[in-house]
This record gives structure tokens, sequence and C-alpha cells, in this order.
């Protein structure tokens, strides 16, 4: 970018999926190991890393756009140059607010890909709410679906200079810090569940000013722009601009500096064995919590089980929201390659289902879900002998109580409540909750016939709660229909201090 924050989409597991050269082949832009300084090839000044940094893979890369016209890639992949970002487009900052492409995208991409060098891509923004972030979100991923784009997609997040004077529409529509932040994560998502890594770019001081870093950072990964030899920003990144004047073989006039810091090689061992054919344990479904799910399935290769960290680190795509995540474990060490599994995050559990009995008739209600399309309603009115049968689909989300009318007058009945929700023309259901109910309006006290046990199941067989003596008073619920022809009372009975519900055969007379 030129003097512009940027907001960028990158991600360490599509890093891996690169391209990869031998070290020999690329000397002049290399790795450096556990670097406190580095000088820069581009600047000829050298670099402080901050310390959460030692260890990992410290790679150079520029940003272009139509402000560079003419790029001879060949020259800055021989320059030192691991990566580059490419502008997509930007909004114009007058009050229309067009989408417009950058005129050299496709040749910078072109080149860029063809000179071998890792690309990725990233957007000016001037939206003014999340609506526009999202529009523009679409806009780049259409753009990038047409080439091999295995870095992120940037957030460019910045205010407009026109002459040394701010404008733009974001500055003249005064946003909050919270609806600038919303832009922000409205875009991401959107690029996430597209399959593509975000990243936000901003300055240090738009990053606790403008947005809330902060919190950006615990979500997506971030792109710092500050243009100078150590940054003192004490936040989360991955990326840092540390400056707009360098220059680099192959473009005449500023370039814009980037050192990018990861745990993974762009450069692969030769002798490095291919982790494609290894075994994921199963990963089971998980449930959606609003927040990124990120398990950790072992990974075995030959019978031998790979660490993770120093075998091979994993990447997640997909794993905010309903649908199908995917997890990439990427080869490390002697090892190369990825190996890929996916997993379902279903809707939430129904939670507070509730029954209200009535004559010949069930109320359900329960907690409506917004992430939620809908829920279906199963029942069965036997305990045993007869499957769940869906008795009621709902379509909206917000629908959370129904009348089963037309039942049979004091019986029990069985029934079960899962929502779902429809993502790529696929339904993914949550898992059921189970809820028993009777058609009799209130409780009944009656007084048993004669001794008896109750039992913890309607079978009346096997394990006994408690030994009911004879002319003991008990609360009756209501029948049960072990099968078509077999009836046990459902009663509750209380003794010293404690409640027991359970079952007595009906062959048991109870008087009201």
């Amino acid at each position: 970018m030129r003097k512009k924050a940027i907001l960028i989409l990158l991600s360490t597991a599509i890093a891996a999926g690169f391209l990869f050269l031998p070290a020999a082949q690329h000397a002049a832009a290399g790795s450096q190991k556990k670097a406190a300084e580095s000088t820069s090839p581009y600047t000829g000044t050298s670099y402080t890393h901050a310390d959460t940094f030692d260890g990992l893979n410290i790679y150079n890369g520029i940003d272009v756009s139509k402000y560079n016209p003419t790029v001879d890639w060949e020259k800055v992949k021989a320059a030192g140059t691991d990566f580059v970002f490419v502008r997509v487009g930007y909004r114009g900052y007058g009050v229309s607010g067009t989408l417009a492409a950058d005129v050299c995208f496709e040749s910078h991409v072109e080149g860029a890909l063809a000179a071998g060098l890792k690309v990725g891509l990233y957007y000016y923004t001037e939206a003014i709410n999340t609506e526009e972030a999202i529009e523009e979100a679409r806009y780049c991923i259409e753009k990038a679906k047409d080439y091999d784009i295995t870095l992120p997609i940037v957030y460019d997040y910045e205010t407009t200079t026109v002459g040394g004077v701010k404008t733009g529409r974001k500055y003249n529509a005064k946003l909050s810090k919270a609806a600038a932040t919303a832009n922000c994560q409205a875009f991401c998502d959107t690029i996430q569940a597209a399959g593509y890594t975000p990243m936000v770019y901003a300055n240090k001081y738009d990053l606790s000013n403008l947005i809330d870093g902060a919190a950006l950072g615990k979500s997506y990964k971030i792109w710092l722009a500050n243009y100078t030899s150590k940054t003192t920003y004490t936040g989360s990144y991955e990326f840092w601009q540390y400056s707009e004047k360098g220059k680099v073989d192959g473009i005449s006039g500023n370039v814009d500096c980037n050192y990018w810091y990861s745990d993974s090689s762009l450069y692969e061992d030769p002798n490095a064995v291919s982790i494609s054919k290894a075994k994921f344990a199963s990963v089971p479904s998980a449930t959606y919590t609003g927040k990124n799910i990120t398990p950790s399935p072992k990974l075995t290769l030959n019978g031998e089980e790979l660490v993770k960290g120093t075998d091979y680190t994993l990447s997640y795509s997909n794993n905010l929201n309903i649908g199908t995540a995917t997890i990439k474990a990427i080869g490390k060490g002697k090892y190369k390659e990825t190996k890929s599994i996916s997993f379902k995050i279903l809707p939430k559990k129904v939670a507070s289902f509730k029954k209200k009995s009535g004559t010949n008739m069930i109320t359900l209600t329960w907690v409506a879900d917004q992430m939620a399309d809908g829920y279906q309603i199963w029942r069965k009115s036997t305990y045993n002998g007869e499957m769940y049968e869906k008795v009621k689909t709902f379509k909206l989300g917000t629908k959370n109580t129904w009348k089963n009318t037309g039942l049979e007058n004091d019986r029990e009945y069985y029934y079960s409540i899962r929502a779902y929700k429809k993502v790529n023309g696929k339904n993914y259901f949550g898992n059921y909750t189970y809820l028993t109910a009777s058609t009799l309006p209130g409780s009944k006290k009656a007084i048993i016939g004669k001794k008896t046990k109750l039992y913890t199941n309607p079978t009346v067989k096997g394990e006994s709660l408690a030994t009911i003596p004879k002319s003991a008073t008990v609360t009756y619920l209501g029948r049960t229909y072990v099968t078509d022809k077999k009836i046990v009372y459902h009663i509750k009975y209380m003794a010293d201090g404690h409640t027991y519900s359970g079952y007595i055969p009906s062959t048991i007379k109870l008087t009201f």
C-alpha cells in the first residue's frame, strides 16, 4: 500500500499449501531463525523484531497497486521477495462510494504467480456500514476465485487523506469505534465463510483508537503498519509493514515493505516425507458456540503418531459458523505437504424444552435460537416398541411454541426436538432434547390399594426405588403405555423426606 493502512487476509495454513522451492534456489530471499534483528533487502536498514517472534521464520514481502504500474516480477523475486499482496480494488471516497477495480490487479497477480511468488490480496475500504463491508468482501472473493491465491485476502482500513486533509465517506460518517470494528468483523466473517483466512490491516494508532485491534486480534490475523525500526505495538500481529520507501529491483519508485512472521517453512526440504497419506483420528461433530472451534485430532503415519508443533501444524477453515469445517495438517520439519479432514458444526441443542398438560392436548415451549432456520418435533406414544415419528416442522427460527391437540386423555407421550439450519443446500441438525408429557391436567392424589414396589423403569422389573405400603398416599401422574397393550401407572411417592418418581403395575388399585 502507498501511504495507507492495509487489511490483509493471511493464513499460515494456506501458506503451507504453497509451491515450495529448495532454499538453495532462493538464497536471496531465505528465512531467518531466532533473529532479534535483520536488515531489510529493500531499505538497507536494520529492524528489531519483537521477542514473541523468536524462533519463527521471517519472510520479506511487498504490496503493490496501480501506483506501481510496471513490475519485472522475475527481478522482484531475485531481489529477495518471498510474498506480495496485490490490491484488488477500492471503494470511492465520494458520497456515492462506487466500487472500483485496481487497473493493475490482473497484470500484477498473473505476473507474481508466474514468477513463483506467494500472492495475497487486499481491498481499500470506504464502507460506512456492515452491508457495504460484506459487499466489498464478496467483491474480493469473486476476484480471488480466478487465481491461485495462497495468502489471505486483506481489508485495508484507514482514513483517506487528500492534500494532507482527512476526508472520505468513513471519516465524514464519523463512525464510532464499535461501528468501525463491526465493519472489519463483517468483512472478515464473509471472507472466512468462503474458505479464506481473514486479516485486518491498520496502523498502530488506528488499531487502538479507530478500531478495536485487541478484540479483532483474538479472532483474526492482524497486519500492523508502523514505520519505525522497532515497533512498540504490544497487540497481536503476524505482518509488519515497516516502511513505504523501499527500493526493489524490478520496480521503479518507492515500494511498501513488510515482514511476515511464520512457523511454517516456504522452502521445503527435498528429503521431507509427505503426510498426504497420514491418518487423522475421527473428529466428532461440534456444537456452534459463536467462537472458532479448533479440535486437535491425532495424526499418524505408517502407525507412528506425529507430533503437533514439531512434525506438523494445524490450520482451520469454516470453523466458526454452522456447516462443515476443515482441519488441515501442514507438514513441518522432516515432513511436507498437507492432510485434511472435515467435521460438522451443528446448531445448539434446544434449551428449556417444557410442556403444559391439558385435556386431550399438550403445549410445548422452548427457547428460540436466532441461529436456527427452524425446528423438528418428534413424538411417540409408547415407551417400548415404537420409533419416534416426526410430527411437526417449523421453518422460522423465532417460533418457540406448539400446541399438540387431538391426543388421548390421561396418557403419557414422549417428545424430542432439534434445531436445524440449511447451509449450501444441506441441512445441519442439532442434538435432540427430550421430555415426557401427559394429557392429564395437573396431578391427582391417590391411595394405594396394596403394598407394592416402585420401579425405576416402566417395565416394572429390575431395580426398585422404594416399597410403598398399603394405604399410602401417592401423586398420580398418568398412564404410561409400555406397549399398545401394557399399561403402568406413573406416580410420585414421598417417604423419609425423599420424593421418588417411578412406576407401579396397573393391577394396583388406586383410590382417588
